[in-house]
């Protein structure tokens, strides 16, 4: 922390662009940001940078400045990393309900014994489902939705088996699985789409361009949350979890009536 800045409690009072990271949440001062833009749009290159290797630059009011991402400035995991392993890790739990379905099937049918999960806390999305938190709004009404159809089909395996053991109601049994194939694993099928394509959207990175004192530059950041209002009473000058981070970029802690903390970014500090 920069503890020289909490020597003197400086006035947070204003608006806050926040965003996060897989560990913390971060406030940056509104009134350091000059223009918001996409990665895409400002088309960065490489150039050399002496002994500190190689840096991003891009073009900003005619002049070149340079570009630095969050993540790497302050040693945190990237939410894009994550993005892109939930997005693999669901491709693979879709498939295997794909393949759940099948080989219930396959036993009606066959009478061979159905080997996999028939508890939906057991399986491999279960497990994880159970204990996963989606820290973005959008992600989060996507996943709620998956817990009535994920476990309408598991609970599908014992009735069916128990029919189709008496040859008189296999059929039927038979029937009721490709009914639920037609709907409930294409809602959850759907859903799976759905999950992918929002966490696809986060994988698009932002771009704030900032101006501390005569100097300009821009931050990547993997996605961006909301404005938010604060003022003296939010402000917390340290804190038991300000292991969070291990940078002189912040000066201390914002947060509302026991609300979400937030980690103040001081512009001026977070490029040193």
């Amino acid at each position: 922390m920069n503890h020289s800045a909490v020597a003197a409690t400086p006035d947070v009072a204003g608006s806050y662009l926040t965003f996060h990271l897989p560990r913390a949440k971060y406030a940056l001062p509104v009134d350091a940001i000059q223009y918001i833009t996409t990665l895409d749009a400002i088309d960065p290159h490489d150039v050399p940078s002496g002994n500190r290797g190689i840096r991003r630059m891009f073009t900003y009011e005619r002049t070149q400045i340079p570009l630095f991402n969050f993540s790497a400035l302050i040693g945190a995991g990237s939410q894009q990393d994550e993005c892109q392993q939930l997005i693999d890790m669901l491709g693979q739990r879709r498939q295997d309900h794909i393949d759940w379905i099948e080989a219930l099937e396959h036993s009606l049918v066959t009478g061979d014994e159905f080997k996999k999960a028939t508890n939906p806390h057991l399986c491999a999305f279960g497990l994880w489902y159970d204990k996963y938190k989606a820290y973005d709004e959008e992600l989060h009404a996507i996943m709620v939705q998956f817990d009535e159809p994920h476990k309408r089909i598991h609970s599908l395996a014992e009735t069916l088996l128990k029919m189709s053991a008496d040859e008189d109601k296999k059929e039927e049994a038979i029937r009721i699985l490709n009914n639920e194939r037609h709907s409930t694993l294409k809602l959850l099928l759907r859903l799976f789409g759905q999950a992918r394509s929002r966490l696809e959207e986060m994988l698009k990175p932002v771009v704030v361009i900032l101006r501390a004192g005569k100097r300009t530059y821009g931050i990547e950041l993997d996605s961006i949350d909301q404005i938010m209002e604060f003022d003296q009473r939010h402000w917390l000058a340290d804190h038991a979890d300000s292991q969070a981070v291990d940078h002189a970029c912040y000066d201390g802690f914002l947060q509302k009536d026991e609300g979400e903390l937030f980690i103040r970014l001081d512009p001026s500090q977070l490029t040193r």
